[in-house]
């Protein structure tokens, strides 16, 4: 099989799991149900739990030798070649209060490289496609970030719950005074946005590998720039900062301006 068809069978499983995990999502919306907490304090329900596992599950049918890292349960065979990253619900408390922004991601890693994301929302009947060397999707449709070149005509989105970093939350509150406007709250949808023209500089911070694996194809494949706050390549290994801007001209004025 060649690499290419090897992708395109990639692509068609990762669709399968966000139809499946949607399902079970989907089920659960707005309906009543028990909401635990863990350890760190964020919230879970039975629908993050029964998507994940549905996800493992089909994963581990058809690639029993793949990797798999994600939110809810242990990780396994995370020295594969490929390594499914999955955040079965990334919004939860969206989606626990009713709101449509979240959704599921998905991330193929080859090598630990992604070469493979999905933004899955399924209140909002959006799914973004990204692939390594290809332009992203939105429900099959290309598309592209804006292409502004300066701040001060940009909106900027961050969910505003994790700027923990004293250095990094002042640069932020820099970035947005110097912003035509800005958001607060947006969870995995405003990549979609971001990705989709919508808004153009996202910011976050204490994030993990499964809340940030599957934006970077998204992004990169839609013409945006993804990196963490000190314009390092975003890893499994990152330090939990996001910063994903329209283009390269946007991206290097925030990081000047995070890095002051």
């Amino acid at each position: 099989m060649t690499f290419k068809n090897q992708m395109d069978e990639f692509i068609s499983f990762a669709n399968v799991l966000a139809d499946e995990s949607a399902k079970v999502i989907m089920e659960y919306f707005r309906q009543t149900f028990t909401v635990e907490n863990k350890d760190d304090d964020t919230p879970v329900t039975i629908a993050d739990r029964k998507s994940e596992l549905k996800i493992r599950e089909l994963i581990n049918k058809a690639y029993p030798s793949h990797g798999i890292l994600a939110e809810e349960f242990d990780n396994t065979n995370l020295d594969s070649e490929y390594i499914w990253v999955i955040d079965p619900i990334d919004g939860t408390r969206s989606f626990i209060a009713g709101h449509k922004d979240f959704g599921t991601l998905i991330a193929l890693l080859y090598k630990k490289k992604p070469i493979l994301g999905i933004i899955n929302c399924p209140a909002h009947n959006e799914r973004w496609i990204g692939i390594e060397n290809q332009i992203t999707t939105l429900n099959g449709k290309k598309i592209k970030t804006s292409q502004k070149k300066s701040i001060e005509d940009c909106y900027t989105i961050t969910t505003g719950l994790y700027l923990e970093d004293e250095i990094f939350r002042n640069a932020f509150e820099n970035i947005i005074k110097k912003s035509k406007d800005y958001i607060l709250r947006g969870d995995c949808y405003m990549y979609g946005m971001l990705s989709t023209g919508l808004v153009d500089i996202v910011f976050e911070d204490t994030l993990k590998a499964h809340d940030y694996m599957a934006l970077v194809p998204v992004i990169q494949g839609a013409g945006g720039v993804i990196s963490d706050k000190f314009n390092n390549p975003i890893t499994l290994d990152s330090d939990g900062s996001v910063l994903a801007t329209a283009n390269s001209l946007i991206h290097k004025q925030a990081i000047n301006m995070i890095n002051l």
